[in-house]
């Protein structure tokens, strides 16, 4: 089964050492450390590889068009450019380079995430505030459940907060994309955050909802700066999520579908 879940890139999957003898249990114990550590490195050669691409891309990108906004500004302000017929193209290119040097600074952003100031919180008393941000409709349902003595989270608050808002609101628009089946149409529209922390694991918090399957092939790269599966989207959520958690020290992972009985399971694990 550990296999099984590493094949399916679920890194948060740990053999039980529930009934085992002492020996047994120290392997198992072992090789769920070995499963944790794999995830750890492998996300943190994927989150530095990709800031390193993206700060170069940003730097060129931006060098290139820095003169065509400047230059097009210029043109614009001339008064025999605005009375003649090529003012709109002007414009045209004005406008989109102007555009595509907000988009690109969207991403430099991503590079230049401000260092984690960690804490202790209550993790039960930022969900009371999160689920008092009205950010699920009145046909979405919101649960969120415990297995924990302790509540308490060592990390920034404050970004920490931000990645469990990121995954509410991509659950939310999950359930825009459900096929107009009559049995997936009208089941309960349900996200479910659930917080658990078992003897020599580290706590996890499950973020789950019954919308839509993230197709196999969007979920290999769901993780990747620049890329989107929306219309409007920057590509920059998921990513971000993720150099949030390596930044704590800590990882997330999207579940294979169907994992415990759920289309989509995001699970964030802190160390």
């Amino acid at each position: 089964m550990l296999l099984e879940a590493l094949d399916n890139k679920d890194y948060s999957f740990r053999l039980s050492t529930k009934g085992c003898s002492s020996g047994d249990k120290a392997l198992m114990e072992a090789l769920n450390s070995l499963v944790e550590r794999l995830s750890s490195e492998r996300q943190n050669i994927e989150v530095h590889s990709w800031e390193k691409l993206t700060r170069i891309l940003t730097h060129e990108i931006m060098n290139s068009i820095a003169p065509i906004t400047s230059l097009s500004s210029v043109f614009l302000r001339r008064k025999d450019v605005q009375e003649s017929p090529i003012y709109n193209g002007i414009k045209a290119i004005h406008d989109t380079s102007t555009g595509l040097m907000e988009f690109v600074d969207s991403y430099r952003k991503y590079t230049t995430l401000q260092k984690p100031q960690p804490e202790d919180f209550s993790l039960r008393e930022m969900m009371e505030g999160i689920q008092n941000l009205g950010l699920v409709p009145d046909d979405v349902t919101l649960y969120v459940k415990y297995d924990l003595e302790d509540d308490t989270v060592h990390a920034d608050k404050t970004l920490i907060r931000q990645v469990i808002i990121n995954i509410i609101k991509n659950a939310v628009e999950s359930f825009n994309k459900i096929p107009e089946h009559p049995v997936a149409k009208h089941r309960e529209r349900t996200i479910q955050v659930f917080a658990y922390h078992y003897p020599g694991t580290p706590l996890r918090i499950a973020i789950s909802n019954n919308g839509a399957v993230i197709p196999p092939i969007v979920a290999a790269d769901i993780f990747v700066p620049f890329f989107t599966t929306k219309k409007t989207g920057s590509g920059i959520g998921l990513s971000l999520c993720r150099k949030i958690m390596q930044l704590s020290g800590g990882t997330i992972n999207l579940l294979a579908a169907g994992t415990n009985g759920w289309p989509t399971t995001f699970v964030l694990e802190f160390k």
